[in-house]
């Protein structure tokens, strides 16, 4: 009776022994239960070179035979010109703090001044990788002297530091390249948006009175045929030339005037599928004629209704007609920038959206609007023909 009762005694006491000596060998958290982040995600590079750390924290204690690994990967950011690192994959070290890991990498000072850049770190733990991004900033400023303009206006570099040309389009020859570029053709009715969506007047043309090749530039000229009858030209790279995230500079001088509208822009290439403003549309400069001096940088996209986001840069002195400027944006993951000239004026994120469409690809339009919701129509201090010139686009990633 009493080694039955001794029995009945031990028996739980083992178990539970058994249960701790398990639970002690498998000693591991449960992925579900894990998310890794970074302690600082943005750093500012100095003149020369010196040694950072992230720190990866993960948010709740690993077990000793958990096993984190880790890849760098380049995004704006490129390796040996911006950051190296010893080893740009391997297992984290979580050991001497269960909660964190630090991993050394040298950031690369210089002394020209440069737009943010990026690249990101991929943390894996058992089935799942967490995507955590790193932000290098610019610590040098523009200087007057490294302002850079010709007899023409403003100009920028055929080299950016750090990043690749893979397209461009300097307009040489006597035709447009039909390659990169396609025209839109009439009022907008046969896609069946007339008046282009917005109430604009003009038809758009293939015709040489409205665009052409003349000097290494293209010319976009909006005329008027009638007392209430105009054209002008608008082309596309649509299934030609796409791009996701970038680089994109546009070297161009505008028109101006009561009712004039020039625009060069980008749509989601999935418009044909998801429909505007779903597919995302990012207009890299517009300018509304009777405003000369202002031009406007803005996204528009659907989060549950459509949405926009605009911002202006105004001039000192003169007007966008009077000579070329360039317009640039830096088209980055979850992130765009909008310049003129290389000074930015517009930072667009897509905190607190939900359907964010501007990390997909992308392709470019060009065009002069005559007349429409906006601008209003032309009315007698309206000059035509008017012309956007336009020396140069080119994309750099």
């Amino acid at each position: 009776m009493m080694l039955r009762q001794l029995h009945k005694t031990l028996l739980p006491v083992c178990i539970a022994l058994m249960l701790t000596i398990s639970a002690c060998e498998d000693d591991s958290t449960d992925n579900s239960l894990v998310t890794f982040t970074l302690r600082e995600n943005s750093f500012t590079e100095s003149n020369s070179n010196q040694t950072r750390t992230l720190t990866i924290v993960a948010s709740r204690p690993l077990g000793k035979n958990d096993v984190v690994n880790y890849t760098i990967t380049e995004r704006t950011a490129r390796f040996n010109d911006d950051v190296t690192f010893t080893a740009t994959s391997g297992t984290l070290d979580f050991s001497t703090n269960s909660t964190e890991a630090r991993l050394d990498f040298n950031l690369i000072g210089d002394t020209h001044p440069e737009l943010p850049e990026r690249f990101n770190l991929l943390v894996s733990f058992k089935s799942s990788t967490f995507d955590l991004a790193v932000t290098i900033q610019d610590n040098d400023t523009v200087l007057p002297e490294q302002i850079q303009t010709d007899a023409e206006g403003f100009v920028t570099p055929v080299n950016h530091p750090s990043m690749t040309m893979v397209w461009a389009d300097e307009f040489e020859g006597t035709v447009l390249n039909a390659s990169s570029w396609t025209y839109e053709i009439g009022n907008g009715c046969d896609v069946g948006i007339c008046g282009w969506g917005n109430n604009e007047l003009q038809r758009y043309t293939n015709s040489s009175d409205n665009s052409k090749l003349e000097n290494g530039r293209l010319v976009i000229t909006a005329r008027k045929e009638g007392a209430t009858n105009y054209t002008s030209a608008r082309i596309k790279t649509q299934e030609k030339r796409v791009f996701t995230h970038g680089r994109v500079d546009v070297r161009a001088r505008l028109p101006k005037g009561q009712g004039i509208w020039p625009a060069i822009w980008m749509l989601g290439t999935n418009i044909t599928t998801v429909s505007w403003p779903n597919c995302g549309e990012i207009d890299i400069m517009e300018l509304v004629g009777h405003q000369p001096k202002v031009v406007h940088g803005t996204v528009h996209f659907f989060d549950g209704s459509y949405k926009f986001s605009s911002s202006s840069t105004s001039l000192s002195t003169g007007d966008f007609s009077d000579q070329f400027h360039v317009f640039t944006i830096m088209w980055d993951f979850n992130k765009i920038e909008f310049f003129v000239d290389n000074k930015l004026y517009k930072t667009f994120t897509n905190a607190g959206i939900q359907n964010y469409p501007f990390n997909n690809p992308f392709f470019f339009i060009m065009n002069i609007a005559v007349g429409g919701n906006w601008p209003g129509s032309p009315d007698d201090t309206t000059v035509f023909p008017q012309e956007m010139v336009v020396d140069y686009i080119r994309v750099f990633q």
